[in-house]
């Protein structure tokens, strides 16, 4: 049986105005079709910097902040600064930059969290001036107007710039559509979110890459006096409680910052793009970043450059990508002289493997690969001990008995005589082939190890 408790709160979901969740409170005439209830909040708002947009039917606070107060270099938000940031940003002609951010009543995108607070920021016409825009949802069920708006205002830009929109800010909106019922397609505007920037450029040196952290390490600001965003949800259910706003106060502070950040912080990727000014840390994942937009003359040159000033590891591991990097391109003679220095500076494996490669295969000196693989098997990690071991078996076997062997890499008791190098490591015992059966699982008999023994492997 269904209470009356629970019949009234099913009316009051359902929109019957009869109904209303929470103490009733005075019901006043609805100034210019805004449906609140309270003309203080209304005042209070004002004083706030919120008016009514009668044309949108949504409360607008509207500022603008001088270019030069913001330390934004304009030149630098042109496309031909951002292109390298992402093929998603537009070319030709003037871009309409937006930077957007959401204020919700959760943490979470579930249907129950509604957007409370939009926050929007552009340049002006004439790049003079950062035209910020913020809207508030004076009441839940009223958040119609604001979606639409929205959706306008996002198909006016020709590039959209978040921090975590596409997993966060963008979902909710779409998702607040099909929950305000507006009928509309999503605009086609180009969207690029900063987070996946950030995080490929500097995780290496930043723990954390929330949006505060960036201003600290990269803009060097510092809020002071911010309120946790996390706190957010609470001081709207308090304006909804008591109708006053000063709770919002901060929650708009908040927001403002967010949205303005989004551009410093655009700023500062395309300056660091332009090999401005970056650490020492900051050439490796440089150039993957440049290499992964296509630029390999522009990655080979950030990896040369990571490679002669950048601390260990990070220096072996430039130097293992310029090298695969000129493999890639077809630069055989420059890729083979990378891998000399490497293997010369730091034994590696994949330096010596690409230098057997090019002995055996371009020079076609198979004594010197079977050197290098020797060499090389003293050094190698366990998993490259295993290749190396292959090489060498099949590079002996190649040049026959002048290839020679060092004990202990000489079978005694093999039908036939023939040399197999690989007695005494590999597990397969002097059966490569059960070595190999053991690898693929599978069982091998008749394999002789030694004079009474066989190997059975399974």
């Amino acid at each position: 049986m269904v209470t009356s408790a629970v019949r009234l709160k099913l009316s009051a979901l359902q929109g019957d105005p009869g109904f209303r969740l929470g103490p009733r409170r005075r019901h006043l005439p609805p100034p210019m079709g805004l449906q609140i209830d309270d003309l203080d909040s209304l005042e209070r708002l004002a004083e706030m910097g919120f008016q009514w947009d009668s044309p949108r039917g949504i409360l607008v606070r509207r500022v603008e902040f001088p270019v030069k107060a913001l330390h934004l270099s304009v030149d630098r938000l042109e496309w031909q600064s951002l292109r390298g940031l992402s093929a998603t940003v537009p070319t030709g002609g003037p871009l309409s930059l937006l930077s957007f951010d959401l204020e919700t009543t959760g943490l979470q995108r579930g249907t129950g969290t509604v957007p409370f607070l939009y926050g929007w920021a552009s340049l002006s016409g004439d790049c003079a001036a950062v035209v910020l825009e913020q809207w508030l949802l004076p009441d839940l069920g009223q958040e119609q107007p604001l979606v639409r708006a929205a959706l306008d205002r996002m198909r006016d830009a020709s590039l959209l710039i978040t921090y975590n929109g596409s997993s966060y800010d963008l979902p909710m909106l779409k998702s607040r559509m099909v929950m305000a019922g507006v009928d509309q397609a999503w605009p086609a505007t180009p969207h690029l979110d900063l987070l996946p920037v950030v995080r490929r450029l500097f995780r290496h040196r930043m723990e954390r890459c929330t949006l505060r952290a960036v201003e600290q390490r990269l803009l060097h600001q510092q809020r002071e006096g911010d309120l946790p965003g996390r706190e957010a949800p609470e001081r709207y259910w308090r304006f909804l409680e008591t109708r006053d706003p000063e709770p919002l106060q901060d929650v708009i502070n908040h927001n403002q910052q967010d949205v303005l950040s989004l551009l410093g912080v655009l700023e500062r990727l395309a300056r660091h793009l332009e090999l401005d000014g970056p650490l020492p840390t900051d050439w490796l994942s440089l150039g993957r970043f440049i290499e992964e937009r296509g630029d390999l003359e522009g990655a080979g040159a950030a990896y040369l450059r990571a490679e002669a000033v950048s601390p260990s590891p990070l220096d072996r591991a430039a130097a293992l990508r310029r090298g695969r990097l000129l493999r890639r391109q077809g630069r055989s003679l420059e890729a083979i002289e990378v891998w000399r220095t490497i293997w010369e500076r730091w034994q590696d494996p994949e330096a010596a493997e690409a230098i057997c490669v090019d002995q055996e295969h371009r020079q076609r000196d198979l004594e010197a690969a079977l050197q290098t693989a020797r060499a090389a098997l003293r050094e190698a990690p366990v998993g490259w001990d295993q290749r190396f071991a292959r090489r060498i078996w099949r590079l002996q076997a190649r040049l026959g008995p002048s290839a020679g062997a060092s004990p202990p890499l000489r079978s005694l008791n093999v039908e036939g005589g023939v040399d197999r190098p690989w007695v005494g490591w590999l597990p397969g015992g002097e059966s490569y082939e059960a070595w190999l059966a053991l690898r693929r699982g599978r069982r091998v008999s008749g394999v002789r190890r030694g004079p009474q023994s066989e190997v059975r492997v399974g």
